[in-house]
């Protein structure tokens, strides 16, 4: 098992154990900050995910999103590619599991990511470059290989807890410009 893979499987388990309750709260600090801060992401076009499990949730977040003026995507598994789209969500977030029991939107709508002002990254865990360590498959990290990243916000969503000191990047990983966690936005340079 490599270093990496360690820290991924550590990172689950550990947030596999926090309670509900500490998720829950966590949403509520999330938005927040959100909202305090919400000049920041208003009247964008913005990807967010559909979070499960004990991810920091974006549930919530997404509505928030929409009641500012912000255009929202949700992304989209290509079938036989390591790809997402990025679709838009309608008003009443028509959502289907896809076989990896994933939320994604029914919807058609689709916008080149170059397009996006905002795309917010989930994570198993995070550094303090702005690198992070996903589920493993690099869905994220393929579609978002030629995008412009100085004019898109690539902002990784994470509980406190899930900072750790080196995500140990390799060439294809994609660098954040900050990081949102339930106590604080961290800032990458």
């Amino acid at each position: 098992m490599t270093k990496k893979s360690y820290l991924r499987k550590e990172y689950i388990e550990l947030r596999n154990g926090i309670t509900f309750d500490e998720v829950h709260n966590a949403e509520i600090n999330l938005l927040s900050i959100v909202r305090n801060n919400s000049e920041l992401y208003a009247n964008k076009k913005v990807s967010c995910y559909w979070s499960i499990g004990k991810e920091l949730p974006t549930h919530e977040l997404v509505l928030m999103l929409s009641d500012i003026g912000s255009e929202v995507y949700l992304p989209k598994m290509i079938d036989n590619s390591k790809k997402l789209k990025f679709v838009k969500t309608d008003g009443q977030l028509s959502l289907r599991k896809n076989n990896l029991g994933i939320s994604e939107p029914i919807g058609n709508t689709e916008i080149d990511p170059n397009e996006l002002d905002i795309i917010f990254l989930p994570c198993v865990c995070f550094d303090e470059k702005g690198y992070r360590i996903g589920m493993g498959k690099g869905y994220y990290d393929y579609s978002l290989a030629d995008i412009d990243s100085s004019s898109i916000e690539l902002i990784i969503l994470a509980h406190e807890f899930q900072k750790i000191e080196n995500c140990l990047p390799e060439d294809h990983d994609i660098k954040a410009h900050m990081c949102i966690t339930e106590k604080t936005i961290y800032e990458f340079k």
